[in-house]
């Protein structure tokens, strides 16, 4: 119990006693049913906002419409309408990938600096070394789902004269000819552990690409290793 005037969210005051104990208010609710109400709002509130048609292409949007009512059809009519427009929108966007496209240093300004306003490039320069070729494979993963951003490759030493192999894997990011960030090693993507989840979170803080992760892959791993501990 907390002092009077002082109460909060981790006690109750002497006057929220008094007017318990008088059956003013009711009995203060535990920490177990306090979790269990919050995970019920919740539940509810998933099931209010869920809707069964996002996700859907246009194939599974026709099945649909076959079975629909009037008021029915209408709505997925509309989501029919918004597939086909991101279909024509994606139809038109130059592919990239899958695939590291290899680039000289004489080719850098066509492949790179001028690549155009609305397209990523991720530079990978590299060393014959485990680490690039590590970081070359967490790439084509990436470059196979991202098909829209542009991997390109270069060895280090024709990239920037006197690079030190040290420094190598670096990526550097790319768009309207300006860089965006460096990576310098796997030490930008968590450790030596990275995966290409760790890669795509990192990049996808930049804008350039997409991703459906909503927290930082290496610190939940973090977290559930001290789980176990």
């Amino acid at each position: 119990m907390a002092a009077l005037g002082t109460g909060g969210k981790q006690g109750t005051t002497e006057w929220e006693d008094i007017l318990r104990s008088k059956g003013i208010l009711p009995p203060e609710k535990s920490a177990d049913e306090l979790a269990a109400d919050t995970l019920k709002a919740m539940v509810e509130d998933r099931v209010d906002t869920y809707d069964p048609h996002a996700n859907k292409d246009v194939d599974e949007l026709d099945v649909d419409l076959e079975e629909a009512d009037e008021e029915e059809e209408a709505i997925l009519r509309q989501y029919r309408d918004t597939r086909l427009a991101e279909m024509k929108e994606l139809s038109g966007r130059r592919r990239y990938g899958p695939g590291l496209t290899f680039i000289s240093a004489t080719d850098w300004k066509a492949e790179v600096t001028n690549a155009g306003d609305d397209v990523p490039v991720i530079v990978f320069l590299f060393v014959q070394t485990d680490e690039c070729r590590r970081m070359e494979q967490l790439l084509q993963s990436l470059s196979t789902k991202h098909v829209f951003v542009k991997f390109v490759k270069c060895k280090a030493g024709d990239a920037l004269k006197n690079y030190p192999d040290s420094q190598c894997p670096t990526l550097l990011v790319y768009r309207g000819g300006a860089v965006l960030k460096q990576f310098i090693k796997f030490d930008s993507f968590g450790g030596a552990k990275a995966s290409v989840d760790d890669v795509e979170w990192e990049l996808s803080k930049l804008g350039v690409v997409a991703t459906e992760l909503t927290s930082k892959p290496s610190a939940d791993n973090n977290r559930f290793q001290m789980r176990r501990l």
